[in-house]
């Protein structure tokens, strides 16, 4: 299994004057690494991409290559999921409480 992964600022402007945005982490889960690049290639949606077809397409490279395209503080990411792990919180909080001094 296959997840893509965006870091994205989103805005939402209420008026001319009035505006809040926040950082939103989203994730989508595929089970093949085709389908999981096929998708990540259409969150390339950038202001800079998409007025430049040269660049675009380096950043198509980048993410099929490097599994990971950044500008600025936005990202999008392929990446294989390992499996579930279960936290045992009282161990943490054992642990935890060793480095409290």
């Amino acid at each position: 299994m296959f997840a893509v992964i965006r870091h994205t600022f989103e805005l939402d402007v209420k008026d001319k004057y009035n505006s809040v945005g926040e950082w939103k982490h989203l994730v989508w889960l595929f089970e093949t690494e085709l389908d999981a690049m096929s998708f990540a290639i259409t969150l390339l949606d950038h202001p800079l991409l998409v007025a430049n077809k040269e660049y675009l397409a380096h950043a198509i490279e980048t993410l099929r290559e490097g599994k990971f395209w950044q500008v600025g503080r936005e990202s999008v990411a392929v990446g294989k999921v390992e499996g579930l792990i279960n936290v045992s919180y009282e161990d943490l909080e054992n642990d935890t409480q060793k480095f409290i001094h």
